[in-house]
């Protein structure tokens, strides 16, 4: 009897220590997942512009690049997030240190469980345990790059902002299937999100992923 007690007991202990694995490997899985790989694109005839681990492309069109990652992003099923920037950008830099580090990235779990309130939470399938963003980088300062910001009105919403052109990084979502998309509230007059985390969140709510929650409170910052 004692052995069957104890048979017992180590099992409850091993399936405890499975789900919590489980668990564990499943909130850690990153926000942030890439919506093209670069290698399945031809540059340009002649370009040999881009390094090989270039994050802004100039010999990829920009087009087909994001024609693809809207077809990823709804095969996903995720949010579509742009980064419209240039390689030699420093805040380019700073933003991917900060938002996009692969050694340190933003987890589904610390996105969902502490920049979502409860009620938004509850709105996304699985409580949002498997909810990502697909992202992709866009060269702006590059001719191709700046025509599909134009033909796309980012160029239009940037100078709606004060700035003659797009800043970097300037950050869009889109909505796949609906051909809508928002731009990031960063460079709006007066306030701001204090952190991007904050502004994303405003973004997918007014793409409609989730609903808006006055209840969540999200600290401001004087707009730059």
């Amino acid at each position: 009897m004692k052995s069957t007690i104890l048979g017992v007991m180590f099992a409850a202990i091993a399936l405890g220590v499975t789900a919590c694995s489980q668990t564990t490997s499943s909130t850690g899985e990153p926000l942030f997942v890439p919506a093209v790989d670069y290698a399945d694109f031809t540059a340009a005839p002649g370009c040999s512009a881009d390094a090989p681990d270039a994050t802004y492309r100039v010999c990829i069109d920009p087009r087909a690049l994001y024609a693809a990652a809207i077809e990823s992003a709804t095969e996903a099923g995720n949010p579509l997030m742009v980064i419209w920037g240039f390689e030699e950008c420093p805040y380019c830099k700073k933003f991917a240190q900060e938002e996009m580090n692969p050694e340190s990235p933003r987890t589904i779990a610390d996105f969902v469980g502490n920049t979502l309130s409860d009620t938004q939470r509850s709105s996304l399938p699985n409580d949002g345990a498997d909810f990502q963003i697909s992202v992709l980088h866009l060269h702006v300062r590059a001719p191709m790059g700046e025509a599909l910001a134009e033909q796309l009105g980012v160029t239009d919403i940037a100078r709606s902002r004060g700035w003659h052109r797009v800043w970097s990084p300037f950050v869009t979502f889109t909505r796949p299937g609906s051909h809508t998309f928002v731009a990031q509230t960063q460079f709006q007059q007066g306030e701001k999100p204090c952190e991007y985390v904050d502004d994303f969140a405003i973004s997918l709510e007014q793409l409609g992923y989730i609903p808006a929650d006055e209840s969540k409170v999200r600290p401001m910052c004087a707009a730059a």
